[in-house]
């Protein structure tokens, strides 16, 4: 399929998904309370989240920037950090595009039938959706777990409040701002994801592991 045709089919499947935000500010929460990160509770949680290799969520997924604004269900798949998969489904339509990650690159695929590989992941990303996911970190992400070296900050509730990140340049930060407390062990429930230039909010509502 030419790359053209391809960017039309996901415009057109942008403009099929609910055009609704979630009810998750667009801002990074201030005056939050930090704990050290040698805490002893935060330490154990830290070791518990590194044994979940692979798990499932589901959600909804808010996505704006100076070009597109909507918002979709997802279903994220982890496997490992060469094999994941993140499928967007529209609330009102039958329409859905599909990232597969596998050891040989990534596959992008809609609903019609339509797909383009590459080795490159960075490079078809920016091709068929002009930007960059971070879909590599996203991993780690959703459940919390930080970059060991990096600048994060461990909330008064013994989980992990915020990050900061690069990403080939690229700055991200991350807020959590709450968590699914209900299970055995404390998984985000909200999350604001921010760049200089695009912002996602991710809703989970349901963890599989």
């Amino acid at each position: 399929m030419k790359p053209y045709q391809k960017r039309l089919s996901i415009l057109i499947l942008s403009a099929l998904l609910s055009a609704c935000t979630l009810d998750i500010a667009s801002e990074r929460p201030q005056n939050i309370q930090y704990i050290e990160k040698n805490d002893a509770t935060w330490l154990q949680h830290l070791q518990q989240l590194k044994q979940i290799k692979q798990y499932q969520t589901t959600g909804q997924l808010g996505y704006i920037s100076n070009k597109e604004r909507f918002s979709t269900r997802f279903t994220w798949q982890y496997q490992s950090p060469q094999s994941y998969s993140l499928l967007l489904s529209s609330t009102i339509s039958s329409s859905t595009l599909k990232f597969e990650m596998s050891p040989f690159g990534i596959t992008i695929s809609d609903h019609k039938g339509n797909q383009r590989s590459a080795s490159d992941a960075k490079n078809l990303l920016r091709e068929i959706i002009g930007t960059d996911i971070p879909l590599q970190q996203l991993g780690n992400w959703l459940k919390g777990q930080p970059d060991e070296k990096a600048d994060y900050q461990v909330g008064i509730n013994h989980l992990l409040a915020s990050f900061s990140y690069s990403v080939e340049g690229d700055v991200w930060t991350a807020d959590y701002l709450n968590y699914h407390t209900e299970q055995k062990i404390p998984l985000p429930k909200d999350i604001l994801l921010k760049s200089h230039q695009q912002t996602l909010k991710v809703r989970i509502d349901n963890w599989k592991y």
